[in-house]
C-alpha cells in the first residue's frame, strides 16, 4: 500500500523516502539470486560454462580481491543474470502524463501496471521464451528488456 502511495504521487521522492530503497532492494537481490541459484541448478550445462568461464577470470588465486575488470570479464554470468531477470520479472507500476497507447488515449495521472513477464515473453522477440538459453541475452532489442522499469523512478538497481 505504502509503495504505491509513493509511486503514484506526483510529488517529488522526499528525504526520508531513500530508506525504503534499502528494503525493496533487498527483496529484489534476494529473490533474483534465489531464482538464478535454481536455475542454475536446474541446468547443469550452464553451471558447468559458469564454472569455465570463473576459472578462467580468477585463475587459481581464491584470495584476490574481485576488480571492475573481472565482472566485466564475467560475459556468460552476465548473460545468465540478465535471463533470471528476463524469466521472473518483477513487475513494476507506471504513472503517466497524457499519453495514447496503443490507439488508446491515457489521460494525464492515469496508472496502470505493465506485466512485464508478458513483454519478456513475446515470440515475436524472443523466439524460445521459456527456455533457459543465456545466450539468447546477449542481444536483446532496446525495449524488451526492462527488469528494472523505466522513467524517472525506475529501480535505481538499473546503475549496478
Amino acid at each position: 500500500m505504502e509503495l504505491t502511495m509513493i509511486m503514484s504521487s506526483p510529488e517529488p521522492i522526499k528525504d526520508q523516502q531513500p530508506q525504503h530503497y534499502g528494503v525493496w532492494g533487498h527483496e529484489t537481490i534476494a529473490l533474483t539470486i534465489t531464482w538464478a541459484l535454481y536455475l542454475i541448478g536446474l541446468h547443469p550445462d550452464v553451471q558447468a560454462k559458469l564454472y569455465e568461464e570463473t576459472e578462467r577470470v580468477f585463475g587459481k588465486d581464491r584470495n584476490r580481491y574481485v576488480t571492475e575488470r573481472d565482472l566485466n570479464d564475467l560475459k556468460y554470468l552476465d548473460c545468465v543474470l540478465k535471463l533470471v531477470q528476463h524469466l521472473q520479472s518483477m513487475g513494476f507500476y507506471l504513472e503517466l502524463v497524457s499519453s495514447i497507447l496503443g490507439g488508446y488515449t491515457l489521460p494525464k495521472d492515469s496508472h496502470f501496471h505493465i506485466l512485464i513477464e508478458f513483454l519478456h515473453k513475446d515470440k515475436d522477440v524472443f523466439p524460445d521464451p521459456d527456455r533457459f538459453l543465456p545466450e539468447n541475452s546477449i542481444k536483446i532489442p532496446e525495449c524488451a528488456y526492462m527488469p528494472f522499469s523505466v522513467g524517472p523512478r525506475n529501480c535505481i538497481g538499473v546503475f549496478f
